[in-house]
């Protein structure tokens, strides 16, 4: 797996899938009820948190003592928002017990600010705003298959959704027992492991055996491979 070429423009990328950058927060004066922060009278720790459909795909490093806050960072992966899927992000105060939340967004699908390729200031349930920047997805190139070695096949662990290895119908659990005409048994597990990373680029026909000892044969597209939280 390798980052596609600089300015590939893909034929037909996967719709809801983008790339978001969280740039900085600023936090009210006062959380809830006019009450400090921090009992000490030192301002909050924030922090913040994107939940999709209730699963927690990122958060945020705590930044100390500040209204402020400011983290500059692209999640490591695009992540995956269609029209219906529950978009929730959450600010909080970080405390040495606990953490107090500090405010929510919540949206079915994209936030409708969220224009592509434009500074967004998304505006949270108690006046505290968070700056991102949604883009187009990353691109890649590769199989998308997480595998462990055996002598006689490649064990698939995990299969990213947006892969040729995805489109072939792979599946977890399944077992790649030869690429192209050459059984893995034959090849070995290193040199099966070193064709399967080049079977996008080749379009290798793979055969997989299912739990029941079935073979089958699943051939990989030469599309491209766009990674996911």
């Amino acid at each position: 797996m390798h980052p596609a070429p600089s300015g590939v423009q893909p034929q037909n990328p996967p719709a809801h899938l983008w790339s978001i950058r969280f740039l900085d927060a600023e936090l009210p004066e006062f959380k809830g009820g006019g009450l400090a922060w921090d009992s000490d009278g030192t301002p909050p720790d924030p922090f913040v948190r994107l939940r999709i459909d209730g699963r927690v795909v990122w958060e945020s490093p705590v930044q100390k003592d500040t209204r402020h806050p400011v983290w500059n960072i692209t999640l490591p992966r695009s992540i995956y928002v269609p029209p219906g899927a529950n978009f929730r992000l959450e600010l909080w105060d970080d405390d040495a017990a606990s953490a107090d939340p500090a405010g929510v967004l919540l949206r079915s699908g994209l936030p409708e600010t969220a224009l592509p390729n434009a500074v967004t200031h998304l505006n949270l349930d108690n006046l505290a705003v968070v700056t991102v920047t949604i883009s187009d997805a990353a691109v890649f190139k590769g199989v998308g298959i997480e595998f462990e070695q055996r002598s006689d096949a490649l064990v698939v662990l995990q299969v990213e959704p947006f892969s040729p290895a995805a489109r072939a119908g792979i599946k977890p659990g399944e077992r790649i027992v030869a690429i192209g005409s050459s059984r893995v048994e034959a090849l070995g597990p290193a040199r099966a492991a070193s064709d399967l990373s080049m079977g996008a680029d080749r379009g290798s026909t793979l055969t997989v055996m299912d739990g029941n000892g079935k073979e089958r044969e699943a051939t990989l597209d030469r599309d491209f491979l766009w990674l996911t939280m």
